[in-house]
């Protein structure tokens, strides 16, 4: 069974959250929520029975939604980008875990300065070494996903996706792009590999007959 209510309320965490950084929340979306027997909701985390039954969930949709802040929160980093990495900025500040950039500060300094002198304060960082179009992009118009993104420690191709904050990790794009290309390089390598040892085994299978 699910709670047939329709209604979407804003969360108000994820917006807070985000507040910290300079872009704007999103819109929140509806999510299904399943019911116990009685119709009581069930936290959407661990579908454990929440604290609110469903009457009282009609006051305040959000509070019927989760157990425990415990869950609300796992929740958010798990199916909201803009959450997930407000709370990243909230530990790391927008700095480079591999490089020790501040990109935040950057993107900031960038943003404030007259577009003449964009290029020159990009021109003495590390960031001076991306692509020509992704620099211009930077100059005309500065965003902060432009200077810094949110990266899975342990890869999402290697099973990372769904992962807490313990496996998040802020890299200047520099480093999130080379980062990058090295685990493409090493998946298709992989692939490679496998598909050597697999038509070595199917030679071996034939010699045997």
């Amino acid at each position: 069974k699910f709670l047939d209510d329709g209604v979407c309320v804003p969360f108000l965490n994820p917006c807070e959250a985000q507040a910290v950084l300079t872009g704007k929340p999103s819109i929140s979306k509806g999510y299904v929520q399943a019911v116990d027997n009685e119709g009581n909701p069930l936290c959407l985390r661990c579908q454990q029975p929440t604290c609110q039954t469903k009457q009282e969930g009609k006051v305040n949709a959000w509070d019927s939604r989760f157990c425990s802040l415990k869950c609300q929160e796992e929740f958010w980093i798990r199916s909201n980008n803009n959450y997930l990495r407000a709370k990243v900025f909230e530990v790391e500040h927008g700095v480079c875990q591999l490089c020790n950039l501040n990109a935040q500060e950057l993107f900031l300094r960038l943003r404030d300065a007259p577009k003449s002198q964009r290029k020159n304060l990009l021109d003495i960082t590390w960031i001076s070494k991306l692509p020509l179009e992704q620099l211009n992009e930077m100059i005309r118009s500065p965003g902060e996903g432009h200077f810094w993104q949110v990266d899975h420690i342990k890869p999402v191709s290697g099973g990372g996706g769904q992962c807490s904050l313990d496996n998040l990790q802020t890299l200047c794009t520099v480093c999130h792009r080379e980062r990058t290309a090295r685990q493409a390089k090493e998946r298709s390598q992989g692939r490679r590999q496998s598909l050597a040892s697999k038509h070595g085994s199917d030679i071996t299978r034939f010699l045997v007959k």
